[in-house]
């Protein structure tokens, strides 16, 4: 009896430490806890580019791909606003300017329409609307490789091109060099973007393991938000990241699997204009070592955050004396959001240049899904300029697109004798009804259009304030 009890308590014993240890495995493997600041640092870095416990979440893939396989309507509007922060009132220059670009800020595009991407087919109605009585409408179609405008106020019927044998249409143009035009432009992503696991695994093991494992325990460090998630702080400086990239740059240097996997993304992006002389050779990356190791950098402190709730990665921040960099995600089951900004403080001049990105997705899980992206830049004390876009799109599986009619002139199809006089005469027709809608709107410069000053006033203000020399070379930057 004795025996058998002895038996029964070792067996308990054996099932508890077997169920302590299970439970010890499943605290370390599948809980935060026990693990160093270090890394959770590492665990959710590398969450972020999963998709639901990262910033690329799986309902936001669904709706990408809904559209592409299901038709749709469309109605949005596109605009521009330019605020002027900086005193007008004594600078007769900023005066013209700031006039100028208030017919910017009064101008917009709106437009509504139907996609039936299986098809390959898009039909939408824009209108350019310069105030409430003054506009532009045209029609935009796309049938197969056919893509088309159309206008009441220029011509009757569509004005067409086909994306096929693309060289031969630019002649026609005028255009006398055409070396490295494809004979179609095809959008793919590209496969060399594609990594195999083998791929990732040698990156992983031969760069990101060795450059994180550079850091101390001591740099990492936590903090427990007031909305209930926790950040992972690295503080480094800008003379150990420097360093450490040059650390990654000489492992690069002697490998050439990963340096022909780089020349095969250079290769595929760039095919129709690409040469060997764009290929990098471990001599490239000798030289981009030397000018590092020559840069004389002021040390600065660097941090890194990486901020986690519930379990999933939404926020990384890079913050230094000059730089402040974010990136946030907000998820519900129904919406996606986005915000990205950075913020660039010349510390010896004082100057400042903010740039916002924001990006929200609403309504997910219907038919009806409210697309808005906000982009703003500016410099305090001197100006802000946002652009706005916002569009509804309403899935709809009755939706169709009818093919052209006998309504449509391809300009392939004709000889540079008719298309080169055809394109110079529907242009300066356009140019007329700009003049004069110009001066029904009062711009002070006919020849041009406000949208010009959704891009050049922003750059003229710079100018005047003496934050940049050449506004023109800004605008076409």
């Amino acid at each position: 009896m004795k025996k058998k009890g002895l038996l029964i308590t070792i067996i308990v014993l054996i099932v508890l430490l077997i169920l302590a240890g299970g439970a010890f495995a499943y605290i370390y493997l599948g809980t935060d806890l026990l693990k160093t600041d270090k890394e959770l640092f590492a665990k959710y870095a590398m969450q972020m580019g999963e998709q639901e416990s990262g910033f690329s979440p799986s309902i936001l893939t669904d709706y990408e791909n809904k559209k592409k396989t299901m038709p749709y309507s469309t109605n949005g509007d596109f605009s521009v606003n330019t605020e002027i922060i900086a005193d007008t009132s004594t600078d007769a220059q900023m005066q013209a300017v700031s006039s100028m670009i208030e017919y910017g800020n009064n101008t917009n595009i709106t437009f509504s329409g139907k996609v039936d991407s299986v098809n390959s087919k898009v039909e939408q109605d824009i209108s350019i609307n310069y105030s409430d009585a003054v506009n532009f409408p045209f029609n935009y179609k796309q049938v197969g490789d056919v893509y088309a405008l159309a206008s009441d106020n220029v011509a009757t019927g569509y004005i067409a091109v086909e994306n096929n044998n693309l060289p031969d249409l630019l002649q026609k143009f005028g255009v006398t060099d055409v070396t490295g035009v494809p004979n179609k432009i095809e959008i793919q992503e590209p496969q060399s973007l594609q990594f195999t696991d083998e791929e990732k695994t040698h990156i992983q093991q031969n760069y990101l393991l060795p450059l994180f494992n550079n850091f101390t325990d001591d740099k990492f460090s936590k903090v427990e938000n007031a909305d209930g998630s926790v950040s992972y702080v690295l503080s480094t400086t800008n003379v150990e990241l420097q360093n450490y990239a040059i650390q990654m740059l000489e492992v690069l240097r002697n490998d050439t699997t990963m340096i022909n996997k780089i020349n095969n993304i250079v290769a595929e992006l760039y095919q129709d204009s690409y040469d060997e002389t764009m290929s990098i050779t471990a001599e490239d990356i000798d030289e981009i070592i030397n000018r590092l190791n020559e840069q004389n950098i002021k040390e600065v402190i660097v941090q890194i955050s990486i901020t986690q709730k519930d379990g999933m990665t939404n926020n990384i921040t890079i913050n230094s004396d000059e730089i402040n960099i974010n990136f946030d995600k907000q998820q519900t089951d129904s919406s996606v959001n986005y915000n990205f900004s950075f913020t660039y403080s010349d510390v010896t001049s004082d100057e400042t240049i903010d740039i916002e990105l924001g990006m929200s997705f609403d309504g997910l899980n219907t038919d009806n899904v409210t697309e808005s992206i906000t982009f703003s830049m500016g410099s305090p004390d001197v100006f802000n300029t946002s652009y706005s876009y916002n569009n509804t799109v309403s899935f709809d599986s009755n939706i169709s697109i009818e093919d052209f009619a006998n309504d449509v002139t391809i300009l392939n199809n004709y000889p540079a004798e008719q298309v080169q006089p055809f394109t110079v005469q529907l242009f300066t027709k356009i140019a007329s009804i700009n003049q004069s809608q110009m001066q029904q709107i009062g711009f002070p410069i006919d020849t041009l259009n406000p949208m010009y000053m959704w891009i050049a006033g922003p750059n003229m203000v710079m100018a005047i304030n003496g934050s940049i020399s050449d506004p023109i070379e800004g605008t076409n930057m």
